[in-house]
């Protein structure tokens, strides 16, 4: 539908535009830390235990790249999303799986600006494996943590396309409706399960096959935001509410069940891939260091 915003609207709009900019980097705080907190749980029993005797920590520290983001944009930001539609049509062969292959052929700063979380998931599966083969207890808390956090993000449809935040179809704040208040306002219902690990043969192919996975997601996404709002009167589709010590317009309540409605479950299995995937990029870089024993 074509939005003629009432009078008390337009600053609803406002509010909107200046909390969901692109300094909204994953799944919310919430959402994350669950991700960490059912990965743990899906690890073989060789690497359980010491996940589980470090779970409040790595739970804790699923969040520290969105906190670095929020304090240093330029740097941080672009390891949690790929732009991947900035490079032709899909399966956008035109951008080679290589950094360097890919910063020779667009540059650096087209390459970087675009976004770089599926190299970023591959230095850090790495980095984790040089970690835990010095022992390093740790940088292998930093590297599990992060690590965690990036692969999350990459599951997020709206991380891997220009429109990641419906700035270019008229739904700028999809981007945090969907995952931050989705998830905090729903997943205490999600059917979140641990589940069984695999070996990622190659960690970077790997992560270009979960950015064309969710990048084939995000007209659903914007798709399902639209469908929401139709037929919701404008004075109804925002409420007045107090988050985190201050008041704010949000979208209603009504908007958020017929948004989830209309997900049909896509932000839960969402999550539950995130839970998978995270938990096998670490079992991964367990055993590309030779299985080792981590009890230290």
């Amino acid at each position: 539908m074509k939005f003629r915003p009432l009078a008390f609207v337009a600053s609803v709009v406002v509010v909107v535009i200046l909390l969901c900019s692109r300094e909204s980097f994953g799944w919310g705080f919430w959402a994350h830390k669950e991700i960490h907190r059912y990965a743990i749980r899906s690890l073989p029993v060789e690497m359980k235990a010491f996940f589980e005797a470090n779970a409040e920590e790595i739970v804790e520290r699923s969040i520290e790249p969105d906190e670095r983001a929020r304090t240093d944009r330029l740097v941080e930001g672009p390891y949690h999303f790929i732009d991947i539609d900035r490079y032709g049509a899909f399966p956008f062969k035109e951008l080679p799986r290589s950094y360097d292959e890919a910063v020779k052929k667009f540059g650096k700063a087209t390459v970087d600006s675009n976004g770089t979380v599926p190299w970023r998931i591959a230095d850090f599966t790495a980095k984790l494996t040089d970690a835990m083969k010095r022992k390093d207890k740790k940088d292998i808390l930093f590297y599990v943590a992060n690590l965690g956090h990036y692969v999350a993000d990459v599951n997020v449809p709206l991380h891997t396309v220009e429109n990641y935040d419906g700035q270019l179809s008229d739904q700028r704040g999809i981007h945090s409706r969907w995952e931050s208040r989705i998830p905090e306002m729903f997943g205490r219902k999600f059917n979140l399960k641990a589940e069984a690990v695999e070996h990622i043969k190659d960690p970077l192919d790997f992560a270009f096959t979960m950015v064309l996975e969710s990048n084939r997601m995000a007209d659903t996404v914007l798709a399902a935001d639209k469908k929401a709002k139709e037929g919701i009167p404008e004075s109804e589709l925002f409420k007045v509410t107090e988050r985190r010590g201050r008041t704010e317009y949000q979208y209603s309540d009504r908007y958020y069940g017929r948004f989830n409605q209309f997900l049909n479950g896509m932000v839960e299995r969402r999550m539950n891939n995130s839970i998978r995937r995270v938990a096998s990029y670490w079992y991964t870089a367990w055993v590309n260091a030779g299985k080792i024993n981590l009890e230290f």
